[in-house]
């Protein structure tokens, strides 16, 4: 949920369903790279208080280090996690992002049949 569902006087007032999709994206990225919901301890089972907290006053877009992530990614994360939704990146936007546009589709295609194959195995 984004932070202006729970506050949307201090999150960029009107509530813009895109917007919301933008910050489910990005979390949902972060989690990806990282293994586990990325607001909060991995293993931590939250309470709605305790996220609500996390999402609100948290700081998401600076959970990715720059050892563990290139300054696309981080980039990319920073766009999706605005608190304010205004602030936040469109789709179309997204789409122009480094992270994305500079992606090689055929080493990604290729990386995907990879992680398939290895699954199957591990199966």
């Amino acid at each position: 949920m984004s932070p202006e569902r729970f506050d949307p006087e201090s999150h960029g007032g009107d509530y813009d369903p895109y917007a919301a999709d933008v910050w489910s994206l990005g979390l949902a990225v972060l989690e990806l790279h990282r293994g586990h919901f990325p607001l909060l301890p991995e293993g931590a089972r939250p309470d709605w208080a305790t996220l609500m907290v996390a999402i609100c006053f948290g700081e998401a877009a600076q959970a990715v280090t720059e050892r563990a992530a290139s300054g696309e990614f981080r980039g990319f994360i920073e766009c999706c996690l605005q608190k304010e939704s205004g602030k936040r990146w469109s789709v179309a936007e997204l789409l122009g992002h480094p992270f994305v546009a500079g992606a090689d589709g055929a080493e990604s295609e290729r990386a995907l049949q990879d992680l398939l194959r290895e699954d199957s195995h591990e199966s």
